[in-house]
C-alpha cells in the first residue's frame, strides 16, 4: 500500500518537473487578444499603414508610415482622450526610434489630442538587437494604454560591427547613447547593492528581526521593541551609521554629477496640439442598422444604410476594424487573403440613398475574440472607406450592436 501511494505522488512529481523545465515556445503576439473587443474595435483605428523595409542591417533605418484616428465611439467608460502618444512596440529593445513627425511635424513627445481627430504619422526606426521581429505601431493614451495598429515582422540582420547610437550633446560632443554613463550606472548599482546588503543582513544575522516575523509584528507600530530586548540602543547606532553613510554618498554623487556634467538640459515636456489633417469635404454618409453574426460559417453580415451627397459615384473601397482591413471584393486587393463582399452594388450614384449589404466571413472573428458573444457589450465598431472616381476619398465610422445566430 505504502509502495502505491508513493508512486501515485512521485509520477506526477516527475511529469510536473518535465513540464516545467520543457523549453516554453516563443511568444509571438503582444497580448492584443487580450485586451477587450470593443477597445480594439471602438477606440482608434489604422489605415494605410506601410513599412518602407522588411529586412534591415544592425544601425539601418526604416520607416512606419500610416494613418491613425480616433474614433467618435470611444468609449465613455475610458473618459476623454486628452493625451497621446504614437510610438511603436516590438518586443523589447530590438529597434529604436531615431525621428517622429505627426501631421508633418516633428513630435518627439506626447501631442494633446481629442475623439474625432486624424494623425498622419511618419516614425524613422533602426535596426538594433538582430533577428526576426514583430513591430506594431501604437497609439498610447493617457488614461487608457496602447492600442495597436497592423504589425510587421521586421527581419535585423548583423552588420559586422558594434551597434553604435550617436547623439550631439549641447556642448557639440558626440557620444554613443549605448555606452554613455554605463560606468557611472554600473558603479553606483554595485554601491547601493552593497549598501542595502550590510542593512539587510544586519537585521537578519545576528538579530534575526525578519526572519521571525511572527514575533515582531506582535510589536505596536509606535515602538521600535526596545522594551522587549528587540531593538538594543547598538543597534540605533548601526543604523545611524548607514544612514550617515547614505548621505555621504548621495552628496558625493551629486557633487561627481555636477563635475563631471556641467551643462544639462532639463527633462523636456514640451506638447502641442498637431495641425489638423486636411479632409475632403463630406460627400457621403453611412449609419450601421444590423449587425448579425453567424458563428457556425465565422460571417459577420452588416447593413448599411448609405447616401451619397455628393456630385460623382463613390465606391465603398472596404471595412477597417482594429488591426485588419477587409477590401471590397472585385473592386481593390485582398490584404493578407482577407476581403468582403457587397451587394448589391459598392458604388452609390450621387443623390443615391441606398441599403448595403457587407458579408465577411474569416475565422479572425473567432480567433483574435473580436465578437463578443455572451459579454455586455456585444457590439462592433469600424471604418468604411469610401472613393469618388475623382480620387477623394471619406472615411466614415459605423457602429452597431452585433445578434449573434448562434445564440
Amino acid at each position: 500500500m505504502r509502495r502505491i501511494l508513493s508512486r501515485l505522488f512521485v509520477v506526477p512529481a516527475i511529469a510536473l518537473a518535465v513540464l516545467l523545465l520543457a523549453p516554453a515556445p516563443s511568444a509571438n503576439a503582444h497580448g492584443e487578444t487580450a485586451q477587450e473587443a470593443f477597445l480594439r474595435m471602438g477606440t482608434v483605428s489604422f489605415w494605410d499603414v506601410k513599412f518602407s523595409a522588411t529586412e534591415v542591417e544592425q544601425g539601418e533605418q526604416l520607416k512606419v508610415t500610416g494613418t491613425a484616428k480616433i474614433l467618435e465611439t470611444w468609449p465613455e467608460q475610458l473618459g476623454e482622450p486628452e493625451l497621446g502618444f504614437i510610438g511603436v512596440v516590438a518586443p523589447g529593445p530590438v529597434v529604436i526610434i531615431k525621428e517622429r513627425k505627426i501631421n508633418g511635424a516633428p513630435a518627439p513627445h506626447a501631442i494633446e489630442v481629442h475623439k474625432g481627430g486624424v494623425y498622419n504619422f511618419e516614425i524613422t526606426i533602426a535596426g538594433r538587437r538582430p533577428g526576426r521581429w514583430h513591430v506594431h505601431p501604437i497609439f498610447g493614451i493617457h488614461g487608457a494604454g496602447s492600442l495597436l495598429g497592423p504589425g510587421q515582422y521586421i527581419e535585423v540582420k548583423e552588420s559586422g560591427k558594434a551597434f553604435t547610437n550617436p547623439v550631439k550633446l549641447a556642448s557639440g560632443q558626440v557620444v554613443d547613447l549605448e555606452k554613455v554613463g554605463m560606468g557611472d550606472v554600473a558603479f553606483w548599482a554595485v554601491v547601493w547593492l552593497v549598501v542595502g546588503l550590510v542593512w539587510l543582513l544586519y537585521w537578519i544575522v545576528p538579530k534575526r528581526t525578519v526572519a521571525r516575523l511572527p514575533v515582531t509584528s506582535q510589536i505596536p507600530l509606535n515602538t521600535d521593541g526596545m522594551e522587549y530586548g528587540l531593538i538594543t540602543k547598538r543597534d540605533h547606532k548601526a543604523m545611524n551609521v548607514i544612514m550617515a553613510v547614505t548621505l555621504v554618498l548621495l552628496a558625493g554623487g551629486w557633487i561627481y554629477q555636477a563635475r563631471a556634467y556641467p551643462e544639462k538640459m532639463p527633462q523636456q515636456v514640451l506638447r502641442f496640439e498637431p495641425e489638423p489633417v486636411a479632409m475632403t469635404p463630406s460627400f457621403v454618409q453611412a449609419k450601421a442598422t444590423e449587425v448579425r453574426y453567424d458563428d457556425a460559417t465565422h460571417t459577420v453580415t452588416m447593413i448599411v444604410d448609405v447616401k451619397n451627397t455628393g456630385t460623382r459615384p463613390a465606391t465603398l473601397q472596404g471595412f477597417t476594424t482594429t488591426t485588419l482591413t477587409f477590401p471590397t471584393a472585385g473592386v481593390a486587393e485582398p490584404v493578407d487573403g482577407r476581403s468582403m463582399t457587397v451587394s448589391p452594388s459598392p458604388t452609390v450614384a450621387p443623390g443615391q440613398a441606398t441599403k448595403l449589404t457587407l458579408t465577411i466571413s474569416d475565422h479572425v472573428w473567432r480567433e483574435e475574440r473580436l465578437i463578443p458573444i455572451g459579454e455586455s457589450r456585444m457590439q462592433i465598431t469600424g471604418v468604411l472607406r469610401f472613393k469618388d472616381d475623382a480620387g477623394a476619398e471619406n472615411f466614415v465610422t459605423v457602429q452597431s450592436f452585433i445578434t449573434s445566430l448562434s445564440a
